[in-house]
């Protein structure tokens, strides 16, 4: 009896924890998948799976720490792992807006049609980089705990994506 009850007790301290983290990261998280697979609906169905398997490591070890940066990582392999499977390798425009589906129009606009298509033929973990760290303001540091990777690597990637980015760029003009 006393295991049962301790039981329920694991499973609504691991939903309890896991609906804090659906209010405060589930926007974040579906857009930053959006991103990288430009799938609306998919991204959505990608991000839940995300909490989904936070709960189910929640509810083994209630415990377990779970942060922002894991939240992240699983995004990203989830993504990366649906875009192997529905052979996607590109990137949502960065001028979308992704609330409304609708294109803003700035003075940056004509630039960042460019900047978007040089962005679609980069390396899914490249482009994530560049994402995490240039588009979202994430140090190098937060970046590699999300993406699983050390900091090195991540600025590795970044100043390879740049200059596959400026060599694109170039040959665009």
């Amino acid at each position: 009896m006393d295991e049962v009850v301790l039981r329920t007790n694991e499973t609504a301290v691991a939903e309890a924890r896991v609906e804090a983290m659906v209010r405060e990261y589930q926007t974040k998280i579906a857009r930053y998948v959006r991103r990288m697979i430009g799938d609306a609906e998919a991204s959505l169905d990608v991000s839940q799976d995300v909490f989904l398997a936070a709960y189910r490591m929640l509810k083994v070890d209630p415990e377990r720490e779970l942060t922002a940066g894991w939240l992240y990582r699983a995004a990203t392999n989830a993504a990366i792992s649906f875009m192997r499977r529905r052979k996607i390798v590109r990137m949502l425009p960065l001028d979308r807006d992704p609330d409304c589906g609708e294109w803003r129009i700035d003075e940056r606009s004509a630039a960042s049609v460019d900047l978007q298509a040089a962005l679609q033929r980069l390396p899914a973990e490249q482009s994530a980089a560049v994402l995490l760290t240039s588009y979202a303001g994430y140090s190098s540091q937060e970046a590699a705990a999300m993406l699983g990777t050390t900091a090195d690597a991540v600025r590795q990637r970044v100043c390879r994506a740049m200059r596959m980015l400026r060599s694109i760029m170039t040959e665009e003009r």
